[in-house]
């Protein structure tokens, strides 16, 4: 025992590089793993498919970084303009293109990201871990209303009945429910119709939610290859939701491709403004938590 304190010590003590190898491993960095869900309604259902070959033209709505669970001070947020950009080249590889003169909108975006954060409810005394009272929010957001776990829509009674009451699980549900105790970065990309939105009319055609467990991670790194992951199932209908991890052997690069798009994208200016500053209020005050590590 004594001689594992002192090789421990020994550690703690080497020089800068052991230091840090130390401390990978006391908190490792983890691979990021999304889970990406899209919902068409039926109205979208019965518009055509979007590729590069065949692509359609958007306005968009940035509603920016958010809080969406618990609320943990210290969070690096990345800058508007990079995330901006990197939303636009991701939806630039799957067809779709920022409108222009040329090319009036026939959609309009709205996206957001930042966290949904565990969040806990501590009763004092020796209770140290907490409750958690956001579970079926993290549920619901990664998309387990459609592996029968949770209602689609918030209802008391059907949540109960789900999630409790659900008596065999395969390996997606028991994924989601251990992922739904962790804290989350998130981003969520909505299209409506552009042209009913005119009119002042909502006719929403599909919502892709895309979600990263974050411990271990930055925002800010993180963000870019969570959107790259999912490129391929935004807009496009999924039967569960999708997991897919960013390992060694694939690290996805956040690029077009096309130097086409690439010039397109970067000499024109991005139909995208920014929403309200209330445009999302939170449904709850929770106070500030301790840095995760």
């Amino acid at each position: 025992m004594r001689r594992r304190l002192y090789l421990l010590l020994a550690c703690v003590a080497a020089p800068c590089a052991t230091a840090a190898g130390f401390l990978e491993w006391l908190w490792p960095k983890h691979d990021v793993q999304i889970i990406a869900v899209t919902d068409a309604t039926p109205v979208g259902a019965l518009r055509r498919t979007v590729s590069p070959a065949s692509p359609v033209y958007y306005s968009a709505i940035n509603v920016g970084y958010h809080d969406f669970g618990g609320i943990i001070a210290g969070e690096k947020i990345p800058p508007r303009d990079q995330v901006v950009k990197t939303i636009a080249n991701v939806l630039a590889k799957q067809g779709y293109l920022p409108a222009n003169d040329a090319q009036p909108p026939s959609l309009l975006l709205l996206w957001t990201w930042g966290t949904m954060n565990t969040d806990r409810m501590y009763m004092g005394g020796d209770d140290i871990e907490g409750r958690q009272v956001n579970r079926r929010q993290l549920l619901r957001f990664m998309g387990a209303y459609k592996l029968g776990m949770i209602s689609k829509d918030k209802s008391g009674f059907q949540d109960e009945l789900f999630t409790s009451g659900q008596l065999f699980r395969d390996a997606d549900s028991e994924m989601l429910d251990d992922l739904a105790t962790e804290d989350l970065y998130v981003a969520a990309i909505s299209a409506y119709d552009y042209t009913a939105a005119q009119r002042k009319e909502k006719v929403l055609l599909w919502t892709t939610k895309i979600s990263c467990p974050s411990r271990g991670l930055s925002l800010p790194e993180t963000l870019p290859v969570m959107l790259a992951l999912a490129g391929p199932h935004i807009g496009r209908e999924t039967a569960k939701p999708v997991s897919i991890k960013a390992t060694e052997h694939y690290k996805p690069e956040v690029k077009v491709g096309d130097p086409t798009l690439v010039e397109f994208i970067d000499s024109n200016h991005l139909p995208v403004v920014d929403a309200p500053a209330d445009a999302l209020k939170k449904s709850s005050t929770t106070a500030p938590k301790k840095k995760k590590k």
